[in-house]
């Protein structure tokens, strides 16, 4: 028998992958952003940071609060920081350990507004509102972490970060990512967070809870903000660093300016993070915004935000820290064409660059406003860029070419056995809210997309239950944020 010239190909995976910068442009925006550090320096408004700062070698001017970070203490301070972080979960089963094998999903935040999808009405977000988007997140599958996606303004000012975290903690039992500005605020957070684990104690080595940090550009830092950071950190909290730099405003109006400020800030949060909690869990936040030309307003997506969040995704990734980028947010006032192709725009391009966290879901209007049937849009989109980033497996069991021979010329495939293990593994997406199939099959059902994602929205709700908290839990949650109330002073 002669041999055939064709041989099987090796097993191979194709994986689509996005990138945009060389090793030559990494080290370039490394290097000026040590230069601007070291040169123009940050100032910083706590005195426990300025003087850990100078204790470490930094050159810190007292009068100014400015301290100028020189290279070697930034090369220590990434030293320090670990390579992977673990978020982890009341549902151990929830867990998303951020170790650049796979993109986890979380909500976008913080806003103040809701879009009612009960009565169409725009009003001021409520802690039942930010319980419904846990509980939402909790349901679905392809959400892995839970943001502090709307901020309770039904609640006492002096304890919107406690009792937001009061209403994560009720709504999921995936990991919670909050906020905590105020010093005071650290011991009720931590006793809040004992009360919910099972034991009743704060574990370090499974953080149920993290925070997002946010220096403020550009090249500054809140001293309030910074000492509860500072203190959440030293208890093993991961810090999400959130900088958050607005072209045009806060950083240079230029995308290249603003990637190297932004890179700045984050290297300035790594040196102060790990010279007050050395070892901490961090996160790198690779995303940067642009001034609205015409308003000055925050402009949340668009092809800017695609070339900002892409760039800085690659620079985090080369220090080797876990990324969190952007994807799924729109400026769009409604969910409509606006809102899907900048959100699934953005979300694709940060799935294909490999962001260990992608945020966004959930929110329109620059993430000023919560729309919940957006959420469970959004969780479509997050099956397509899974879909799109699995790639394809070019091997001999993938080709078919024994089933291609025995269909021959002209003939179907539609009765191969061989289809079947191929569809249960996903090779291709059925998706479940999107529409495919006959016009009069649609047209016959007479819903809109809106519709049928807000009835998804009210039959999880009715239907799906977290795992509660730990018994006497609750009480002891709502004792510790009555403790709060109580001891901290009118503003």
């Amino acid at each position: 028998m002669a041999v055939s010239p064709y041989g099987g190909a090796p097993r191979r995976a194709l994986r689509p992958r996005l990138s945009m910068l060389d090793a030559a442009d990494i080290e370039y925006v490394h290097e000026q952003s040590l230069r601007l550090l070291a040169e123009v320096g940050i100032r910083v408004g706590s005195a426990r940071a300025l003087k850990l700062l100078a204790e470490a070698g930094a050159q810190v001017d007292a009068a100014s609060s400015i301290a100028r970070l020189p290279a070697s203490l930034v090369a220590e301070a990434l030293a320090k920081a670990p390579r992977v972080v673990l978020l982890a979960a009341r549902d151990a089963k929830h867990d998303a350990l951020l170790d650049h094998t796979r993109s986890f999903a979380t909500h976008d935040g913080m806003a103040a507004m809701t879009l009612d999808h009960r009565t169409g009405e725009r009003r001021p977000s409520t802690s039942r509102d930010l319980v419904e988007a846990m509980t939402l997140a909790d349901a679905l599958d392809e959400v892995g972490v839970c943001w502090y996606t709307v901020y309770p303004c039904d609640e006492d000012p002096r304890l919107q970060s406690l009792r937001g975290l009061q209403s994560m903690l009720v709504g999921s039992s995936k990991h919670v990512q909050g906020e905590v500005v105020n010093p005071a605020d650290v011991p009720y957070v931590m006793d809040m967070l004992s009360a919910a684990s099972d034991d009743g104690v704060w574990h370090r080595e499974r953080p149920i809870f993290s925070i997002v940090y946010c220096p403020v550009s550009p090249l500054q830092h809140d001293g309030e903000s910074l000492d509860a950071a500072i203190m959440l950190a030293q208890q093993g909290v991961p810090i999400t660093m959130y900088s958050l730099a607005q072209a045009g405003t806060t950083s240079p109006i230029t995308l290249a300016g603003t990637v190297v400020q932004t890179n700045a800030e984050m290297l300035a949060t790594i040196v102060i993070l790990q010279t007050a909690a050395p070892g901490c869990p961090l996160i790198y936040v690779a995303n940067a915004g642009v001034a609205d030309t015409r308003s000055g307003m925050y402009a949340a997506a668009g092809p800017e935000g695609v070339l900002l969040d892409a760039a800085l995704t690659e620079v985090g990734k080369h220090y080797g820290l876990p990324v969190l980028s952007c994807g799924f947010s729109s400026d769009a006032k409604e969910i409509g064409m606006q809102s899907g192709v900048e959100g699934a725009t953005m979300a694709l391009c940060t799935y294909l660059a490999g962001a260990d966290l992608v945020t966004g879901i959930g929110l329109l209007d620059s993430a000023q406003l919560l729309s919940l049937p957006k959420l469970v849009l959004d969780a479509e989109v997050i099956r397509h860029c899974r879909r799109v980033v699995a790639g394809l497996s070019l091997d001999d069991d993938h080709v078919l070419f024994d089933v291609m021979a025995r269909v021959g010329p002209g003939g179907q495939f539609l009765s191969a056995k061989e289809a079947r293990p191929f569809l249960r593994n996903g090779e291709h997406l059925v998706p479940q809210h999107f529409v495919r199939g006959p016009y009069d099959t649609w047209a016959a059902a007479a819903t809109s997309e809106f519709a049928r994602a807000a009835t998804a929205v009210d039959d999880i709700l009715a239907t799906h239950q977290p795992k509660p908290l730990p018994a006497g839990a609750a009480e002891r949650i709502e004792e510790i944020a009555a403790a709060a109330a109580a001891e901290q002073p009118m503003s």
